[in-house]
């Protein structure tokens, strides 16, 4: 059979994209052997929406994000990205159709430059991307790594090597990798893990100011990153959604507030 196709149908109208969900997980269910990881999780995040999914540790959480983005593919129910079933695609087909994400433990090279990881991920999301031509100076990914170095805030540390620079930059570093192949939908795990209190504001305002079109979902313990700038906030426990609501009335939710062992979320 033909491998489906990267990106929607070319007679998709120009703004249709905005009025259809940008994700939408029906029923998903993901099984380790006996181990139901994710029972029955359906939710529908809007183009542009800003989700955060919160919970406690074993929740669940990472597994739905290796869902969507077919690391581990779901055993039950169905995935739909801006209206295009991707249920049973791999996971390099979801990223071409326009997932990006990060993960909790870094997958950066630590013996290149900033710059170079940038460009590596820019070249990897491109037509020839197993090409060994060295980049020259006018190269046009090596342009965009540059112009995604500002974007994430590490144009002042191009040519350091990533096992050079602190913790917090990493993670800007990552979120610039995850950006590079355009993503519709971007998916950050936990990216404030392991900051310090004066590396997490640097972070906080990179992703207030991602462009509004982009879709993003965030999974994040500490609220003061995960609750600001979100629209709508999903909590999971035991691999399933037990609350859905906007920011302000989350941290009031018995529910919720049980989860967090009896305290309140902030």
């Amino acid at each position: 059979m033909p491998d489906e196709p990267d990106h929607p149908p070319a007679n998709t109208a120009p703004g249709v994209e905005q009025k259809v969900p940008a994700l939408v997980a029906t029923h998903v269910e993901r099984s380790f052997g006996a181990l139901r990881a994710i029972r029955d999780v359906s939710l529908s995040v809007a183009a542009g929406e800003r989700r955060a999914i919160i919970g406690p540790n074993g929740a669940g959480k990472t597994t739905f994000f290796n869902t969507i983005c077919g690391d581990h593919p779901p055993t039950g129910g169905s995935i739909h990205l801006f209206g295009e079933d991707i249920t049973s695609l791999k996971p390099h087909r979801r990223a071409r159709m326009g997932i990006g994400r990060t993960y909790q433990s870094s997958l950066l090279f630590t013996g290149l430059t900033v710059l170079e990881n940038l460009y590596l991920a820019v070249r990897g999301a491109m037509p020839n991307r197993l090409s060994l031509w060295k980049a020259s100076r006018g190269d046009a990914a090596l342009s965009k790594a540059r112009l995604l170095a500002q974007q994430v805030r590490v144009d002042n540390i191009l040519e350091a090597r990533i096992d050079a620079i602190s913790h917090g930059q990493r993670r800007q570093v990552e979120v610039g990798m995850a950006l590079a192949a355009n993503p519709r939908l971007l998916m950050l795990d936990e990216p404030a893990a392991g900051l310090s209190a004066g590396e997490r504001p640097e972070l906080v305002k990179l992703i207030r100011d991602l462009p509004r079109d982009l879709t993003l979902i965030l999974i994040e313990h500490d609220m003061d990153v995960a609750l600001p700038h979100s629209d709508i906030v999903t909590v999971m426990k035991d691999g399933e959604i037990v609350v859905e609501n906007t920011p302000d009335r989350i941290v009031d939710d018995p529910v919720v507030q049980a989860i967090y062992l009896g305290g309140a979320l902030a």
